[in-house]
């Protein structure tokens, strides 16, 4: 791995430990905000060393500028802050996400640290308590619909299962109630004991998060270059930033897919 991996992993290794001796396996939320704001400050650190990185690299000019005018409107009003958000952001623009992408990849890092050290604690992993913890971090509503939108995303990220018989400590919750259960899909070996989900594995999968999320802005970018008129063609690897024109934050929201529901009496 590189110097940036190598920090960042020093820096979540802590949290995502699994202690040698422990009492009781139940996690409290101090520890999840705690390991999560870790992870929060050591994202930004990568953030700005990629930011850093593309400043440097931004002294050629656009190849998309100034070639053809849209053909017509594109996307529903939504909020100014949401719509300008790219225009807003500081340094050359390049390749930015739109908002509602950013927040689901923040989403994302958010889960997996918190089914991370779940999971890796060998407590059941409840929808339940990941809710609770992403709330707590983002203070943002965190629903079934967002797990949807992030298996959409990342199909192979997490298995997820409805099961019952689970130790709950919730009001309103029995053990016999179904509940939905997430696992994180980790790669090893016949026989091997099963994997942890490492501050190496996080890193991961939080950048095929982001490549994902790429990838889907950029087929909605090159629909919108064939709309120019003249049309506009553009070679993927040597797109560096998104037509001045195209309003990024106005590709429709994911569609969330479908998750395992109770088996009905």
């Amino acid at each position: 791995g590189s110097p940036e991996q190598a920090s960042l992993s020093a820096g979540l290794q802590p949290c995502l430990a699994t202690p040698e001796k422990k009492t009781s396996s139940k996690v409290t939320f101090s520890e999840l905000k705690s390991c999560l704001q870790r992870a929060r400050e050591l994202g930004a650190r990568a953030q700005e060393l990629r930011a850093s990185a593309q400043r440097k690299d931004a002294g050629e000019p656009s190849v998309l500028e100034d070639q053809g005018h849209p053909a017509g409107p594109c996307g529903e009003k939504a909020p100014a802050y949401q719509r300008f958000h790219a225009l807003a952001q500081p340094g050359p623009p390049g390749l930015v996400l739109p908002y509602k992408y950013q927040v689901l990849a923040e989403m994302f890092r958010s889960m997996d640290a918190i089914v991370g050290l779940l999971y890796n604690r060998s407590e059941t992993v409840t929808f339940a308590k990941v809710k609770q913890g992403v709330q707590d971090m983002m203070r943002k509503r965190f629903e079934e619909r967002n797990v949807g939108q992030i298996r959409t995303v990342y199909p192979t990220s997490y298995r997820f299962r409805q099961e019952r018989n689970i130790p709950t400590f919730k009001d309103g919750v029995k053990r016999s109630d179904y509940q939905l259960t997430i696992e994180p899909l980790l790669d090893h070996e016949a026989g091997s004991t099963a994997p942890q989900l490492t501050a190496s594995h996080l890193l991961q999968r939080r950048r095929l998060f982001s490549q994902n999320l790429e990838k889907r802005v950029r087929e909605h970018h090159r629909a919108f270059l064939a709309s120019l008129n003249p049309p506009v063609v553009v070679p993927e690897d040597q797109l560096t930033r998104w037509h001045p024109r195209f309003n990024v934050d106005s590709v429709p929201d994911i569609e969330p897919a479908e998750l395992p529901q109770p088996p009905t009496r």
